[in-house]
């Protein structure tokens, strides 16, 4: 599937049904160069916070154009000074790889030091009523995040919450974004949001002639349900609290999605070798 597209117009439809007076918050976390869901966000008209420590211009120019805050800082698990390890594809820099982590298979051995904030004090500063939705797209340190969520005021966890899993091979190959150490940060992501109250999710992945998956944390278990097929290459899992998704309207908006770009399969020939 074509993830970051479907994933955007999913959120399209999503929002206003769960938060229709757009009174929440919706914070973009590792924005990247290409999928601005920020700028999603501030076109329903939602209060918008951009945090990507190496903007390029279009993020900025996009920011001021839609009264985005944009923080140019890292979404952690600490206050202070952290090396963000710059990314690489194909040997060559690519910042939508950079990571927190040096284990991450984007990571470069050339780092850069940069501001980090805590989840309490990202909040903190910009003060939020409530949130409407939460996005991570981290490169490996989603966990960090999430696992951050019990401790913050009940009344603050996001309506809605989506985080990237799995990256560079297939899930059969037990390596990059699906190795061991990988894999159950991703089930123990899952793990904190059932425990949160999460429960409505569904599951969309980059491999091709797949679907969206649509699944219930609530009467889900994590230890013997299988999740991820064999075949995942990476995608974004949603999850809802206190809402559900209907899978007749999510397969319509799903649908135009299900077909990949050539280049989309080139892709995924690479990475499967």
């Amino acid at each position: 599937m074509r993830v970051e597209a479907c994933c955007q117009s999913l959120l399209a439809e999503i929002l206003p049904e769960i938060d229709p007076k757009k009174e929440g918050y919706c914070i973009d976390v590792g924005v990247g160069t290409f999928a601005f869901y920020c700028e999603v966000f501030a076109k329903l008209g939602y209060p918008t916070v951009a945090v990507e420590p190496l903007p390029v211009k279009k993020l900025k120019q996009i920011s001021t154009r839609h009264n985005i805050k944009l923080i140019e800082k890292c979404l952690s698990n600490l206050d202070g000074k952290q090396l963000l390890y710059l990314g690489s594809f194909a040997g060559l820099f690519n910042r939508n790889f950079s990571s927190l982590s040096a284990d991450w298979f984007g990571s470069s051995g050339k780092t850069k030091e940069v501001e980090s904030i805590s989840l309490a004090t990202l909040l903190e500063d910009i003060k939020p009523s409530q949130i409407t939705c939460l996005k991570l797209d981290i490169e490996g340190w989603e966990f960090n995040i999430i696992e951050q969520l019990p401790s913050i005021p009940h009344h603050l966890l996001p309506k809605v919450i989506m985080f990237e899993y799995g990256g560079g091979v297939n899930k059969n190959q037990g390596e990059k974004g699906w190795s061991k150490d990988f894999l159950a940060k991703t089930l123990n992501c899952l793990s904190v949001l059932k425990d949160c109250g999460y429960g409505s999710s569904l599951m969309i992945d980059f491999a091709p002639r797949t679907q969206e998956k649509y699944f219930d944390l609530r009467s889900r278990n994590l230890e013997t349900d299988p999740l991820f097929s064999d075949q995942s290459v990476y995608g974004n899992i949603i999850s809802l609290k206190e809402a559900t998704i209907s899978p007749e309207k999510i397969q319509a908006i799903c649908q135009p999605y299900y077909n990949s770009s050539l280049i989309d399969l080139v892709v995924n020939a690479l990475v499967s070798q």
